[in-house]
């Protein structure tokens, strides 16, 4: 089973190189509008604070899982699915590509438990969703300004990130250099630089 996610950006400031070259403008070029060579220069300088003056918006599918990662970005902002007031199926889930078969066994049995909760229950989430897996796929709107993206891809594209967030993080990174490539189009792991202790791994535990 392989990792099904949808990111989708829904929304973006349109005009963000003028509201970037008004806001580098205010302390580096004397009040007037910065050029986009400027704009990057201050940025790649460590100036982050302008990049608070511009916002994104994603629609995003991830496990449960990953949503509390997410939530430790604490500059970004989440509107999640409701457990209590929507159902989930033997088909909302998310898992590895090589996961073995007993964790594709445990969480289809967690779903089958919950579904003979809600019958029991007569369709009572609030009770049955206590028991729903870190897996069960969950949506949500996510969004931040440009800063909290910034700061946010290198910490998950990075080669030590959880899987599942890794793919989701480049997803996300992909949208942006598409639609934002003047913020975006540049390289944010740097691995020689990594001040990470334990290589590429999590670390043992």
């Amino acid at each position: 089973m392989s990792l099904e996610m949808c990111v989708k950006l829904i929304s973006f400031t349109k005009d963000y190189l003028d509201v970037l070259g008004v806001a580098v403008g205010m302390p580096y070029s004397n009040g007037n509008k910065a050029s986009i060579k400027t704009i990057q220069k201050v940025i790649d300088s460590g100036h982050l604070s302008v990049l608070e003056h511009c916002n994104c918006v994603f629609e995003v599918e991830c496990s449960v899982a990953v949503l509390g990662q997410l939530t430790r970005h604490r500059h970004l902002q989440f509107t999640v699915k409701s457990a209590r007031g929507s159902k989930f199926d033997m088909d909302s889930f998310v898992l590895p590509a090589d996961a073995p078969q007993s964790v594709v066994v445990a969480l289809k049995k967690a779903i089958y438990n919950y579904l003979d909760i809600l019958e029991e229950t007569n369709n009572n989430y609030d009770v049955a969703r206590y028991v729903l897996p870190q897996g069960i796929k969950t949506k949500l709107v996510l969004s931040g300004n440009f800063r909290a993206f910034y700061e946010y891809l290198p910490k998950r594209l990075c080669h030590r990130a959880m899987r599942e967030h890794r793919e989701l993080a480049e997803q996300i990174h992909t949208q942006l250099l598409i639609n934002i490539p003047e913020v975006f189009n540049r390289q944010f792991i740097g691995c020689a630089d990594c001040k990470e202790l334990g290589g590429c791994t999590f670390g043992s535990r």
